[in-house]
């Protein structure tokens, strides 16, 4: 495909009926790639990561709000999604951009919460998604068999090799 001029730009620019005033100047934004969405999400997530191991119960790993089974990251990212697709709603069109980033952030964090949970349980939950705590008492020492119970290696041991 052959490439126009700048006189016959300007011709098709006039036969089309527009100048060069009407053409909307490219900039280059790269808003959308810079480092405070990345930190923004990270820094929630780091932050509510914290926050759930100072409250959550220690016998079961759940942060649920008071009186319920909701979970109150789940409500925190419910409510920052709020803000960020219908502040502009309620007055809060200047939060949306914050309200956007912990989105991510808590929702993460959320969801990897369960995830975690769903690998160590095999029980798909989104009420109480915490994990619930190791205990030392549960280690099964027949699970993995010890140093000599190795069969080859005993019989390699045996034969003088």
């Amino acid at each position: 495909m052959p490439y126009l001029n700048d006189a016959e730009l300007r011709e098709q620019l006039t036969r089309a009926g527009r100048s060069n005033a009407d053409i909307v100047p490219y900039e280059d934004n790269d808003n959308a790639l810079g480092l405070m969405p990345l930190l923004g999400g990270m820094g929630t997530a780091a932050i509510v990561g914290f926050v759930r191991s100072k409250l959550e119960d220690p016998n079961t790993g759940e942060w649920n709000l008071p009186g319920t089974r909701w979970d109150a990251e789940a409500v925190a990212f419910l409510a920052l999604c709020g803000v960020a697709f219908g502040g502009q709603y309620v007055g809060l069109e200047q939060w949306r951009g914050y309200a956007a980033l912990g989105a991510v952030g808590v929702g993460s964090h959320f969801a990897g919460e369960v995830a975690r949970r769903f690998g160590k349980t095999g029980k798909f939950t989104l009420v109480g998604a915490g994990v619930p705590p190791w205990d030392p008492t549960s280690f099964d020492p027949t699970q993995f068999p010890g140093l000599n119970d190795d069969m080859q290696a005993q019989g390699l041991a045996s034969s003088g090799v």
